[in-house]
């Protein structure tokens, strides 16, 4: 039998209204998890409070009676800035969804913060007619951003403290017409030391000691070796006497893996002769009469807690005009930028000295950089 125009739109309506039905089950459970999985209140274009969900007025602290009405500034937290509420407000009313964190002000005065996402609600003519925001509880989650943040400050602030004690263990017993100083930590706590001495006969007496890694160990194990050596200078009366005391006393110091490299110079009172002992340092420069510059390498092994005692080598330097020592770290960074201060143009033109020191204060290097500079 042909099924008749009428029992065709019986069907089809039949249908239809099934899929209505099963449209708002859907709706209704989607609603249910959002609900029933974030905080969620809807206000209208004034920002005043139409809608708020069972996990909202559980973490405000008021009733729903409380909240239905009132402006949603009524959670607003007084010490966050105006322009902040107004950036979000100019996004929003320009159809724009807003994503942040707010912290706003339970009943009962304390804090909490979530993590939010207001959408603009349009109608079929494409104007706002209401928002919704659906939240999530970062509360404990900011807390404990808070209390590292906190814990951090405090940390760098005692590295802070720390450097300035470290640092009043250089000295420097030349004026700047004598010497040059360069030194660009990498860290708040360098794993460079150094320090330049005039002895009371008119010797000169300069080193750099470079400590193997980062962080706190190398900066107190220099540290620990410059006030030791800083002691034995002063009562010496050569090199090698200094490496022969030196470095038996500093063993404790050093870990299994622990290792120090230096050059440690000692320029004679007439400035004739130079004695040295270096390990693990680039070549140290001197600059003789004309352009003419001599590279003078290590002559030892980096100290570590099972090496011997540094032999001190003898140089003739009769006619020299200045010397440059420096830690690795002025030659082994990757910017090309600070090409032009190399250690052969840095003796040549020691005024690049203090821009070097400018510029490499300035930027990020992986390594310290410690560089002396001194007048023969």
């Amino acid at each position: 039998m042909k099924e008749s125009s009428k029992d065709k739109n019986s069907t089809m309506y039949c249908i239809t209204d099934e899929m209505l039905v099963n449209e708002r089950s859907l709706k209704n459970q989607y609603r249910h998890i959002v609900d029933a999985t974030n905080i969620v209140s809807k206000t209208d274009i004034h920002g005043v409070i139409t809608y708020v969900n069972s996990k909202f007025i559980e973490i405000s602290g008021y009733s729903k009676k409380e909240l239905i009405g009132k402006h949603h500034n009524i959670l607003r937290n007084p010490d966050i800035d105006a322009s902040f509420f107004k950036e979000l407000w100019e996004t929003i009313k320009s159809k724009q969804v807003w994503n942040g964190a707010i912290t706003n002000v339970h009943k009962n005065g304390s804090r909490y913060t979530v993590e939010a996402s207001i959408f603009p609600i349009l109608d079929a003519k494409g104007d706002i007619v209401e928002y919704i925001a659906i939240r999530h509880d970062i509360t404990k989650l900011q807390e404990l951003n808070d209390e590292i943040n906190a814990l951090h400050s405090y940390d760098l602030q005692q590295q802070h403290i720390a450097r300035e004690k470290l640092e009043m263990g250089i000295a420097n017993d030349f004026n700047e017409s004598e010497s040059k100083i360069l030194y660009a930590p990498s860290d708040i706590l360098s794993g460079d030391f150094y320090s330049l001495y005039k002895g009371e006969d008119g010797s000169r007496f300069l080193y750099i000691i470079d400590g193997q890694g980062h962080g706190i160990s190398p900066a107190l194990t220099v540290f620990a070796v410059s006030s030791i050596m800083n002691q034995l200078v002063k009562k010496v009366i050569n090199l090698q006497e200094l490496t022969d005391q030196l470095f038996p006393a500093i063993k404790p110091f050093l870990g299994e893996i622990e290792q120090l490299s230096y050059t440690m110079i000692k320029i004679s009172s007439d400035s004739k002769k130079l004695f040295y002992a270096s390990a693990g340092m680039y070549p140290f420069l001197i600059k003789e009469k004309g352009l003419k510059i001599k590279e003078v390498k290590a002559n030892n092994i980096p100290f570590m807690n099972f090496s011997q005692v540094p032999k001190v080598t003898e140089l003739d330097i009769k006619g020299a005009e200045s010397i440059l020592l420096y830690s690795d770290g002025l030659v082994e960074h990757e910017n090309r930028e600070l090409n032009i201060f190399s250690p052969q143009n840095l003796i040549l033109e020691p005024n690049l000295i203090e821009s070097a020191n400018g510029s490499m204060s300035a930027m990020k290097l992986e390594d310290d950089v410690t560089l002396l500079y001194l007048k023969i």
